[in-house]
């Protein structure tokens, strides 16, 4: 399974990281909006997770993109596949909270979905952020009660992509 390169909705393109876009993640990874996905790290950590999202697509064909407004990236969303032991997950972060509240991160994640052709996804999220929880509710994707929590984190939970 592949993804396109770049998509563009109505508001937004998605596209491949570049390096103009590590300051900007760096200061999102190494402050508090992290700390429901294992964060704050130091910048150095931080270099390399954002290598690694852009080096995915080398290695499986899709991964996740950086969700711009056709200049700068203030987020990033798609699907991250670490290990083959684990299910492909759908994931979506915006960087900033100046970007919360105008549904940014549901249009890049229908997107990316309407584009998608690969296995059921799952989200994973902590029980506190509800906010995503409703957004993957509206994406389809419903709780499994029953699914064991991520290795990176016992307390999050998993929501399964519903066959639309």
């Amino acid at each position: 399974m592949t993804l396109p390169s770049t998509i563009t909705t109505e508001r937004l393109v998605l596209r491949p990281f570049e390096m103009r876009d590590l300051d900007a993640y760096v200061a999102y990874y190494t402050g508090p909006r992290t700390t429901g996905v294992g964060g704050p790290k130091p910048r150095y950590v931080v270099a390399e997770r954002f290598q690694a999202m852009a080096g995915q697509w080398a290695l499986r064909g899709y991964g996740r993109y950086a969700i711009t407004d056709g200049q700068a990236a203030f987020g990033h969303a798609g699907i991250m596949h670490v290990d083959d032991g684990d299910p492909a997950e759908m994931t979506w972060t915006l960087w900033h909270t100046q970007w919360e509240g105008k549904g940014f991160a549901t249009e890049a994640c229908r997107a990316i979905l309407t584009a998608w052709a690969g296995e059921p996804l799952v989200a994973r999220i902590a029980p506190s952020n509800g906010r995503s929880i409703a957004m993957a509710q509206r994406l389809g994707f419903v709780e499994d009660p029953n699914a064991p929590p991520p290795s990176y984190d016992q307390t999050m939970r998993t929501y399964r992509q519903v066959a639309q």
